[in-house]
């Protein structure tokens, strides 16, 4: 399997890369999305709560684990980049994943409710 960059950019050149290589290439991004993310709201919260800069609340921390998390991933194949424990043709990742699925559902669906 080629590298993350080489997928993302075959596919930005009008190339094909296999089916194996997006699915394992979305599940990448995603993840690196999720990173990001959480980040951000470590960061918003720091701010609201008017905590001091440090570590993981300071922007520029942020920012370099953004920078060289992504360069990691982006120089590995996206299946081995996530592992085994987060590779969707493992059965005990879909199990987690159920799993996951019915608490986020229960948890959106009492919120719901509260409004």
């Amino acid at each position: 399997m080629r590298t993350l960059n080489d997928i993302v950019e075959l596919t930005k050149a009008g190339q094909r890369p296999t089916y194996d290589e997006l699915r394992y290439s979305v599940c990448a991004l995603t993840a690196l999305s999720c990173f990001d993310s959480l980040a951000l709201m470590r960061l918003a919260e720091a701010e609201q709560e008017k905590r001091k800069p440090m570590l993981m609340d300071s922007a520029w921390h942020q920012y370099e684990e953004h920078f060289y998390r992504q360069k990691r991933a982006y120089a590995k194949d996206p299946k081995s980049w996530l592992g085994a424990n987060n590779d969707p043709d493992n059965p005990e990742c879909q199990k987690r994943r159920e799993i996951s699925n019915k608490i986020v559902d229960k948890v959106m669906d009492s919120q719901i409710d509260e409004y």
